[in-house]
């Protein structure tokens, strides 16, 4: 069962209570009826967003979901719907229209998922005034998410990453050896458009010319790659960092957990994790704060690393400028990334929080149960502890306080089962009167004569 420990507000050094904001503030930011702590709009609607809405909701904050949908954080007993809804956008200026036309007086806003990261991040400051934002300026957000760019940056601080090559055609793969094409992947700049489009984070390629089948195809709808190498090991070798930056570049709740299993098993997410000690992994440490204060970064991080048994270094992965995952998870280990943001984007003290227990495990049930489920149908022992891990660790999904969202997930992915179950049988049945000798004779028979 999934607990948050309830934060009462933090007084400020005005003596107000955190989220009000004392009449005639310096940095002129209008000011609410009443004093009201200012609600969250939050835009996503997926695990993070959910994780999301239920952190902050346990802290007492008023939370409305922007997103124009019927995904599964509709589900929760929190979920409140803004006035108005909007379809995922890459323009920040569309976002800008759509929050000008709210009556609300004010929110913070948080961006839950890749797409809605540097949208949400390109509020103008004139805006911001209205509905402060936690985040770095958009340009930051794409450096970190644009592959190309991040991988420039990593390379000038000379952090440890794998080797990526840029493939921008189809010519570009001659570069490569059969014994590279086989040994890494093709990982797209742009992960957003490549999932909408793929439905995968990347993609490994069985010969030359499926490497060139999929460059071509992605390059028809705008996406390109780099390559990328695979780095070999256990999925237990990746780490997750997380963390708040404020504005003064000061890090906060800062948290390291170990992978324990992945879904899918290379090209995947998270299924289950381990908080570890951040002696453990000092050198990974040591890089994510060179990075964040490379690029005065301000707001949520989840970065991923991977040990390289090959050379003894914890080589970067990717950034997310956001929440993650186990923002839920987190929360209920006592470190409440989202309450802190919500004070950062008012520029308020931020309250104290909790250190995440080492040893404390988090799951995602749907992607770790179908990871262990394949390991056994592969005959293999699954990875990690499984025992351990579901009778101790905080589920990402399933919370005893909200859970109607475990019962949508799970009654969607009944329909989806029987929604298969009867196209294989449609299927079969057609298969089976096309070899049918009657389906023969008639075919073959002469047409009759006209009369």
């Amino acid at each position: 069962m999934a607990r948050v420990p309830d934060v009462s507000p933090v007084a400020t050094g005005d003596g107000n209570p955190a989220g009000t904001r004392k009449k005639g503030v310096a940095d002129g930011r209008q000011q609410r009826s009443n004093d009201r702590p200012l609600p969250v709009l939050i835009f996503g609607a997926d695990l993070t967003a959910l994780g999301v809405l239920r952190a902050l909701s346990l802290n007492g904050v008023e939370c409305y979901v922007a997103d124009d949908t019927g995904d599964l954080i509709t589900r929760s007993r929190w979920y409140r719907p803004a006035e108005k809804l909007i379809s995922i956008t890459s323009s920040s200026e569309e976002l800008s229209r759509y929050l000008t036309s709210l009556e609300l007086p004010g929110a913070v806003l948080i961006a839950c998922n890749d797409g809605w990261a540097p949208v949400v991040a390109g509020v103008s400051e004139e805006l911001r005034k209205r509905f402060p934002v936690c985040a770095p300026p958009r340009a930051t957000v794409e450096k970190l998410t644009d592959k190309d760019l991040f991988g420039a940056l990593v390379r000038r601080l000379e952090i440890p990453h794998p080797a990526t090559m840029d493939i921008s055609s189809v010519a570009d793969l001659d570069n490569l050896s059969d014994q590279q094409l086989a040994d890494g992947f093709l990982k797209p700049t742009n992960s957003v458009l490549h999932r909408r489009h793929f439905i995968t984070k990347g993609s490994f390629v069985r010969s030359r010319e499926a490497a060139r089948q999929r460059v071509k195809e992605a390059a028809a709808l705008g996406i390109d790659f780099v390559f990328q190498e695979w780095i070999p090991g256990p999925h237990s070798r990746s780490i997750l960092i997380d963390g708040v930056i404020d504005r003064h570049g000061e890090i906060h709740a800062l948290t390291s957990r170990r992978r324990v299993r992945q879904y899918p098993p290379r090209l995947g997410t998270t299924a289950s994790s381990v908080g570890i000690p951040l002696e453990e992994v000092a050198e990974a440490v040591d890089s994510v704060r060179r990075l964040l204060a490379d690029i005065s970064y301000r707001g949520f991080f989840n970065i991923e690393f991977k040990y390289d048994e090959r050379d003894g270094h914890y080589k970067i992965i990717e950034f997310n400028p956001r929440p993650c995952y186990y923002t839920g998870t987190l929360a209920s280990g006592g470190v409440n990334l989202p309450w802190l943001a919500y004070h950062e984007a008012q520029e308020l003290p931020l309250p104290k929080t909790g250190v995440y227990p080492v040893g404390r495990y988090a799951l995602y049930e749907f992607g770790d149960g179908m990871e262990i489920v394949r390991s056994l149908r592969s005959l293999k022992v699954p990875e990690g502890k499984v025992v351990r891990t579901w009778l101790t660790g905080d589920r990402a999904l399933f919370w005893w306080r909200d859970p109607m969202p475990t019962v949508g997930s799970l009654w969607s992915a009944f329909g989806r089962r029987v929604r298969r179950v009867r196209e294989r049988s449609a299927r079969a049945r057609e298969t089976e009167r096309a070899e049918s000798p009657h389906t023969r004779i008639r075919q073959a028979a002469p047409p009759p004569p006209n009369p």
